[in-house]
């Protein structure tokens, strides 16, 4: 657990909806036995006094104990689903969610998919991709691992995405991709009144659509494609035009597994939601919404009513519009620097390096932009299908696995360098750090790193 660091309480009209909703979901949670160990916290004042910031391996025990079937650990009762996504050390991580953390979820998610109906005037089919293809059935205890797509829009949006959907929900149970990719596009195809397209990674979208010459001949009437925008998936936005000039590209908002923290606004602006609690780390200290200075970075800490309390996931936004009442746009900027996001599958420097633990001599993961992918930089020798068991073992985090079956990663690929250390020791010293302080790194998440390695093989 990292060290607590409190911020001073807001006191603006949505800072004051955001701390009933925090001081609701302390009284609901007050039995669970995560609350009890900080004194039953009532009021924000004393859960930002008591309750620490946490990251999933702080609550990975606990986690695990609900799998056992405990209750009342994280909060009151038992989870009402679970959900993975791309973890650390471990490859993955287990998400629980209560019934109100998927109410919080509903909250959100519903009012923003009618603001983009009513907004671009949608009255067609639409096509969602929200759950992840062609995954593996999984259960705990009786409970689906993995939810469908109206689980997250509630009942309302739920029907109007049943009754709209250009692709049956039952595709997305296709466990073999080409085959799911040939359906899907079957579906597609034959949804000529097609408007709408949400899907998070644009990644995505290029790589169902490749080999689609005039997009326009078969969609005439696509109106919008909703998709991530922002951090690493922005350099793919140009594609995503190119491939649908005739579409307004609307970008999403930050969501993750873990808790939806902006949606698009009226105007299609990125703004915090107000179903959760966030703080906002710069420099060791906690900053409430309504005290964010325009152009800043900041961590986002987020605590939701499924037992992530105070919680450091790891995301960076920048605020684009400062606002007294906590009303901010933020804009997301990409994870922590050792973490790798090229289209989603969030690889972490820990569970690299434990990948690569008994590879001797130099060892590092960076990013290729173009075909994306990862390239493994060395200066040593491998024996032949050592890059096919790198693979397999990058594939244990279920999203870059899930990536590579889509295609939109290619397999890893080697470059063997010379005195690679030394690159690292001329940029690291460039950036300030003093010689002694420079640490051994499996995975660097910059874009410049491949080529200035290239520059050794020459």
């Amino acid at each position: 657990m990292t060290s607590r660091s409190v911020h001073s309480v807001g006191t603006s009209p949505a800072c004051g909806q955001r701390r009933a909703w925090l001081e609701a979901m302390l009284h609901r949670n007050s039995r669970s036995r995560y609350l009890c160990a900080f004194g039953c916290p009532r009021t924000e004042a004393d859960y930002l006094q008591r309750v620490p910031i946490v990251d999933y391996e702080d609550l990975s025990p606990l986690i695990s104990e609900l799998m056992n079937g405990e209750s009342d650990v994280l909060f009151n009762g038992t989870p009402a689903a679970f959900e993975r996504t791309g973890g650390s050390s471990g490859g993955s991580k287990l998400i629980p969610y209560s019934q109100n953390g998927l109410l919080d979820f509903q909250h959100e998610l519903a009012p923003w998919l009618f603001r983009t109906i009513e907004r671009h005037g949608i009255s067609g089919s639409a096509y969602f991709s929200i759950s992840p293809v062609a995954r593996q059935h999984e259960k705990i205890r009786g409970l689906q691992v993995g939810l469908p797509d109206g689980a997250y829009l509630g009942a309302d949006a739920g029907a109007w995405l049943s009754q709209r959907n250009a692709v049956p929900a039952s595709v997305a149970e296709i466990s073999d991709t080409d085959a799911w990719r040939q359906i899907t596009l079957n579906h597609l195809k034959a949804a000529d009144d097609l408007e709408l397209i949400s899907v998070w990674s644009p990644t995505f979208l290029l790589s169902l659509f490749d080999g689609i010459a005039d997009t326009q001949a078969h969609w005439p009437n696509l109106k919008v494609i909703s998709c991530w925008a922002s951090g690493s998936a922005r350099r793919y936005l140009g594609d995503v035009i190119s491939m649908f000039p005739h579409a307004i590209v609307e970008p999403k908002g930050l969501l993750s597994t873990e808790a939806v923290i902006t949606v698009p606004d009226i105007d299609g602006r990125p703004r915090l939601v107000q179903h959760g609690y966030f703080e906002f780390r710069q420099a060791g200290h906690c900053y409430d919404a309504s005290e964010l200075v325009e152009k800043e970075e900041y961590e986002v800490i987020l605590s939701t009513a499924s037992g992530l309390y105070r919680y450091a996931g790891g995301d960076r936004v920048r605020c684009e519009e400062a606002s007294s009442h906590g009303n901010v746009v933020l804009e997301f900027v990409g994870r922590d620097s050792m973490t790798s996001d090229l289209v989603g599958e969030k690889l972490t420097e820990a569970f690299v390096s434990k990948c690569l633990e008994d590879i001797p001599g130099f060892a590092m993961l960076v990013p290729r932009m173009a075909p994306a992918g990862y390239v493994l930089v060395s200066d040593g020798v491998f024996a032949e299908g050592f890059l096919r068991e790198l693979d397999t073992r990058l594939r244990r985090n279920p999203q870059y696995n899930y990536a590579r079956k889509l295609r939109q990663l290619t397999s890893v690929s080697l470059l063997t360098c010379r005195t690679p250390h030394e690159v690292v020791e001329h940029v690291m010293r460039e950036r300030g750090t003093r010689l002694g302080d420079i640490k051994p790194t499996s995975l660097r998440n910059e874009e410049f790193w491949l080529p200035l390695f290239m520059e050794r093989t020459r």
